[in-house]
């Protein structure tokens, strides 16, 4: 093992020590099957643990937690499960008309919701513009093609068509239900043969092949909603298109004699899309930095400049955050639009408390290690670790609390390091400035079967305007209801408070349909709808005539990923 390996190793072992730390101090569960290294194997805590035990359901619990809704319980449905009161609409789903000959992309993610009337000052909470990522795809119910081969050219052509993203224009009608416009001069779609423009230090660099311009976005996993009115689609696992499909990825070609040639370098950057010009080119931002993405969380500083939270989603990688060099101005949108093409991008150090300049101007490592900055951020992920950033246990969402301006961030599990069920964090930034170079930071909430969590690898978060905060969880649908899985059903949303005598107690307020992900939460300004993706129901599906799912449409019919709009809400 080399000195590096060895201290990337040290690394590691320093943050799970340090989880497991905070979690002691808290008192808030006793370790013997949690994340630390070294604990005691997680499928015996199982074995003891019963759903009753796994989520907190009690009436006057709930009532007391202030959290709006009585609790379910775990479920194995193929269907979207919602507590008392509460109702959802498929608004789009897979294959549906979006506009022109254009529909709906597969394996819809995040949400952004922008009022119709934004551009001119107002909040409008009934009618808006939706852009939906469309993460990736399925080999099985695009091109009814086996994992292991490469697609024809006419597969590759549909398949292409159906990642990226789409504007949607939405409303609520006269009976109060959400649905979908038939809006041209709206309506679009984003895939992985639209045109897309790089700006930032790497644009037109050797480090991108000279590239100003690239075809494509995919692997659009979170993102964000600037405060200018656009949407941040994050790319996320990119590296999963370019290999043959025999080598473990989708066979879209990775040879300059291939016609379906494919530029990994061209992937794993923040886009920001404009969803009121329809004649806009969307920009992917270089100076943010290349690695997977998981979501892009924007917010303003004290001097006015522009911050942007960032999470490397796989094990044993960082937490980032960006601060532009030039400063918001609420006036002029089109200069704020320019705002995240230059600044500098830091990295967690989570033993210190401290951000780290990912910044070869300022940094003798990555001096001796990169010729250029536009090599660092094409080479993000290690440049971070190099320069003394915590490797993580996956991080995933990033979101701010409204009520006192902490970072929360999910991460979602390590199990490299024995963490099967992930824990969310707090992250609190000196004098209350997310533009800070400190932070302080405890541990929130673990998952496991453990009273009054219930929940496993949490992903996305989103507060409500009461300031609980929503957990939607991501156990891979490979392992779901499998083993020291089976006490959370199918993927769930859970409300957590997050002040009072409830605070860091989970209630299980949602369970999706069989191998789905509830995914890319979004309230509207009013928070009495939340629009949410329910994405690859089926996903385990040996084939087309052995279906696990058949929601939405039910019968026999083929699943379908889909946006919905969840209303009830007080």
């Amino acid at each position: 093992m080399s000195d590096t390996e060895k201290s990337q190793a040290a690394s590691e072992q320093k943050f799970s020590e340090m989880v497991t730390g905070k979690i002691s101090r808290r008192g808030v569960l006793k370790l013997t099957a949690f994340a630390g290294a070294g604990a005691v194997a997680a499928p015996l805590l199982s074995a003891t643990a019963s759903v009753a035990e796994a989520s907190t359901t009690d009436a006057t619990v709930a009532a007391n937690a202030g959290i709006g809704f009585q609790p379910i319980t775990p479920s194995t449905a193929d269907e979207v499960v919602l507590p008392p009161g509460f109702s959802y609409t498929v608004i789009r789903k897979w294959g549906d008309y979006v506009v022109g000959g254009e529909k709906f992309g597969f394996n819809s993610d995040f949400n952004a919701y922008f009022p119709i009337d934004f551009l001119q000052g107002g909040n409008n909470p009934n009618e808006g513009l939706l852009w939906n990522n469309h993460e990736y795809i399925s080999q099985l119910f695009i091109s009814n093609r086996p994992a292991n081969v490469n697609p024809t050219f006419e597969q590759l052509a549909n398949e292409k068509s159906v990642v990226g993203g789409s504007v949607i224009h939405v409303r609520k009608n006269a009976s109060g239900a959400w649905e979908f416009v038939d809006d041209p001069a709206y309506n679009r779609r984003i895939t992985a043969w639209s045109l897309i423009d790089l700006d930032g230090p790497a644009a037109g660099t050797p480090e991108v092949w000279g590239a100003t311009t690239v075809q494509g976005t995919l692997a659009n996993c979170a993102g964000g909603i600037t405060p200018w009115g656009t949407a941040l689609s994050a790319e996320e696992n990119f590296q999963d298109y370019g290999p043959d499909a025999a080598k473990g990825g989708y066979g879209w070609g990775k040879s300059d004699t291939d016609d379906r040639f494919f530029n990994d370098l061209h992937y794993g950057w923040i886009v920001e899309i404009d969803p009121f010009n329809k004649d806009s080119r969307p920009v992917k931002h270089t100076a943010l930095g290349r690695f997977r993405h998981e979501n892009a969380t924007t917010v303003i500083g004290k001097s006015g400049h522009v911050v942007v939270y960032s999470g490397y989603d796989k094990a044993d990688e960082c937490v980032f955050k960006f601060i532009s060099k030039g400063t918001y101005n609420p006036n002029d949108r089109a200069a704020n639009m320019k705002l995240l093409s230059e600044g500098t991008l830091y990295a967690a150090d989570f033993s210190k408390g401290a951000w780290v300049a990912v910044d070869r101007a300022t940094q003798p490592k990555l001096q001796a290690a990169y010729k250029t900055q536009a090599a660092v951020l094409v080479d993000a992920g290690a440049a971070a670790k190099l320069v003394g950033a915590t490797p993580t246990d996956r991080p995933e969402d990033i979101k701010i609390n409204p009520a006192d301006g902490s970072v929360f961030i999910s991460f979602t599990n390590n199990s490299n390091h024995s963490n099967y069920f992930g824990q969310i964090s707090r992250l609190y930034e000196a004098g209350g400035d997310h533009e800070a170079l400190s932070f302080t930071w405890e541990v929130f909430a673990v998952g496991g079967p453990q009273k009054g969590s219930g929940f496993a690898s949490p992903d996305n978060l989103i507060f409500d305007n009461k300031g609980n905060l929503f957990v939607f969880c991501d156990v891979s649908s490979s392992v779901a209801g499998k083993s020291i899985y089976t006490f959370a059903g199918n993927n769930g949303v859970y409300c957590i408070p997050t002040t009072g005598p409830s605070a860091g107690v989970a209630f299980q307020f949602a369970s999706g349909p069989i191998e789905c992900e509830t995914t890319g939460p979004c309230f509207t300004p009013d928070f009495k709808t939340l629009f949410l993706s329910v994405q690859h129901p089926g996903e385990e599906s040996p084939s087309l005539d052995k279906l696990t799912s058949h929601w939405p449409e039910g019968g026999t019919s083929i699943p379908k990923p889909a946006l919905i709009a969840i209303t009830g809400f007080k």
